[in-house]
């Protein structure tokens, strides 16, 4: 049994990309929907936050066969928003 979306489907898709991440080099970090500190928070009822070592890691796996097959089973379900940005060193 895959994990359920927000409607309570088990569609599989989430398994399916959070596999491909993982077969990729990618981590999630964090999952789930935003919540407000200040201003507005996004209306998307599902945000997910990966690491990657750098940005050819993320290239490589959206091109890859596996994402796409993700991909296409995610986008019958859900719309899409995608953004990079340089992580801090700690």
């Amino acid at each position: 049994m895959g994990r359920r979306d927000q409607q309570g489907r088990d569609h599989g898709s989430i398994n399916l990309a959070q596999a491909t991440i993982k077969a990729a080099g990618g981590r999630i970090v964090a999952a789930g929907q935003a919540k407000s500190v200040e201003g507005e928070a996004p209306k998307a009822t599902r945000i997910v936050i990966q690491v990657w070592d750098n940005e050819d890691q993320i290239k490589a796996w959206r091109s890859s066969a596996d994402y796409k097959k993700a991909r296409e089973l995610g986008d019958k379900l859900a719309k899409f928003r995608s953004y990079t940005l340089n992580g801090v060193a700690q």
